[in-house]
């Protein structure tokens, strides 16, 4: 816990001066620290993801960025030290209550991320893929080592980009970082925000019941959920009152969050709807610029991975490179996800009709089922309040948006979490206009929403019925002091595993090998040699090195029979 604050404490050192920097390099002003300390993670991901493309994101990679926020610091030493003492400020004025509430957030979020990792997927590419970045940067063709690898999410790069690597070995924590911002985002308060805003502000806390379980894995959600609910509340207040440097914020936190996460790419309408209301006052279309940037980071990091520009859509598209991902085993990896929410093997679902796979949505068992069920009493609900009442257009747009999102999400792959970014605001949006609550209700939900989060986060009996995948019970013996001083290591599993060579490639496969897809936190490569032998059997290809070194890349060569 305590390498974690400290952690913390050298992110911010490092993001102040470049935050500063990037708001004076971009001629906006930024007030607010928040957005400075958010602004600053919005550089790094740029520059991090240009780096990757020639060299990995650890040692030169770190000496560099530590050493450039050194040189903007020296450059901007005034403008730091003034937010600096406006974030002592804004935390001192505070009322006692939320004083307490934002020690035990702190206190709640270090512990919970010092525990081991909940979420499966960190098992089989979260690890691995944070791992290949910091030690070869982006690799040709690294899908055809392991699908799922395939994913390299804009968060990964940052992630890898920020874990020190090189110093530590058990940096995995930005979406811990995030959550404490949304929350210290969410106590703080303006005093021009009117009733709906200042509530919808003070929501955020939700959310932290929804992450405790989660912060502990370097999983996008949690910076996807704070950076969207974050972006309505600017979206709000600009559709209202135009102000250019708030757009330009808004624009970077909406191409930042597609970046994470491409099924968020709905959110990009409500930018254009505040740039089309006020165009005939600002006829500036320099925004686009940041939009086009991002779009070229993710077609070019995909091109090499995958050589698939719009992974995981394919679309026929062909680039014609030696290490193309096969659309055969891109359609697999699509079919996977899409079973995977539905409740059903890949198998089943390709023969199943649209009525059947509802049902068994609907139906799914243990947690996932009752969270389906929520999630369609939120949808109706939603549908039903913007039919049936009288709803400002702003607050309009974006539960339309959310609906939108609800029928791409159903068409491709409905997991509840992916509803959750624009869910919860949606939620907290309807519940505001239906029900006046007072200070003392929210700040009782607060307090209520907090304490249940660290409780499920912590107790191993209660998160285990969470959830009715095996791969994702916890059964571990670790107590508060253990994780004073450091955090659990990145996998819960042991790292015992065997070499395997097969031509001329040499990987390394979990000795635990009952998780198909596991690769856990062995040693680079890693892949699953039953993972290895499905792909020969299933698609008749196998998996060869593009060079002489794994660094130059991967590729599928198909078995002659």
């Amino acid at each position: 816990m305590i390498i974690i604050l400290l952690y913390f404490f050298l992110l911010i050192i490092i993001l102040f001066p470049l935050g500063i920097g990037t708001s004076k390099l971009l001629s906006i002003k930024v007030k607010l620290p928040l957005d400075i300390v958010l602004l600053g993670l919005v550089t790094i991901t740029i520059f991090s993801s240009l780096w990757m493309f020639f060299l990995p994101l650890a040692g030169l990679w770190s000496f560099s960025l530590i050493f450039l926020s050194t040189v903007v610091f020296f450059y901007n030493r005034a403008e730091v030290y003034e937010q600096l003492k406006i974030s002592k400020n804004n935390i001192l004025k505070l009322s006692f209550l939320n004083k307490l509430t934002l020690l035990f957030t702190l206190l709640a979020i270090v512990y919970c991320t010092s525990l081991p990792a909940y979420v499966i997927d960190n098992e089989s590419y979260y690890i691995q893929t944070i791992k290949w970045l910091d030690k070869y940067g982006l690799v040709k063709g690294l899908a055809n080592l392991h699908v799922y690898l395939a994913q390299q999410s804009g968060f990964h790069i940052l992630e890898a980009a920020l874990n020190f690597d090189s110093v530590y070995d058990r940096f995995n924590d930005l979406s811990a970082f995030y959550l404490l911002i949304g929350v210290v985002w969410s106590l703080e308060s303006d005093i021009n925000d009117n009733y709906i805003l200042k509530y919808y502000r003070k929501g955020l806390v939700v959310l932290s019941l929804i992450c405790f379980t989660f912060i502990s894995t370097p999983s996008p959600d949690t910076a996807v959920y704070v950076l969207t609910y974050i972006l309505i509340y600017k979206f709000l207040k600009l559709w209202h009152h135009w102000d250019e440097k708030e757009f330009i914020i808004l624009t970077f936190f909406c191409c930042q969050i597609i970046y994470f996460k491409v099924i968020m790419v709905l959110l990009s309408i409500l930018v254009i709807m505040i740039w089309l209301k006020y165009y005939q006052v600002k006829k500036n279309v320099s925004w686009m610029l940041v939009g086009l940037l991002f779009l070229s980071l993710f077609i070019g990091k995909n091109l090499v991975v995958t050589g698939l520009p719009l992974f995981p859509l394919d679309y026929g598209i062909v680039t014609e490179t030696v290490w193309e991902l096969p659309l055969s085993v891109s359609n697999f990896y699509n079919g996977i996800t899409k079973a995977q929410a539905f409740g059903v093997s890949p198998k089943v679902i390709t023969e199943m009709n649209a009525f059947e796979l509802s049902q068994s949505w609907f139906f799914h068992s243990g947690l996932e089922g009752l969270l389906n069920k929520i999630l369609l009493l939120s949808i109706l609900i939603s549908f039903i309040f913007l039919i049936t009442k009288k709803v400002k257009p702003a607050i309009k747009s974006v539960i339309i948006v959310f609906l939108f999102h609800v029928v791409v999400l159903f068409v491709t792959s409905p997991q509840f979490r992916f509803f959750i970014p624009l869910l919860v605001p949606s939620a907290v949006l309807s519940g505001l206009l239906m029900f006046k609550l007072s200070h003392k209700t929210v700040n009782f939900l607060i307090l209520t929403f907090l304490f249940v989060g660290l409780i499920i986060a912590t107790f191993t009996g209660l998160q285990n019925r969470l959830t009715d995948n095996d791969l994702m019970i916890r059964n571990y013996n670790l107590h508060a002091l253990n994780l004073l001083i450091q955090p659990a290591p990145k996998s819960i599993y042991p790292n015992d595993f065997k070499k395997v060579t097969k031509n001329e490639l040499q990987y390394h496969s979990p000795l635990n090998n009952s998780f198909l897809y596991g690769t856990y936190d062995l040693p680079l490569p890693a892949v699953n040699e039953r993972y290895v032998e499905f792909m020969e059997n299933k698609y008749q290809i196998s998996i060869q090195k593009l060079g002489d070194s794994i660094s130059e890349g991967f590729k599928y060569v198909k078995i002659k029979n």
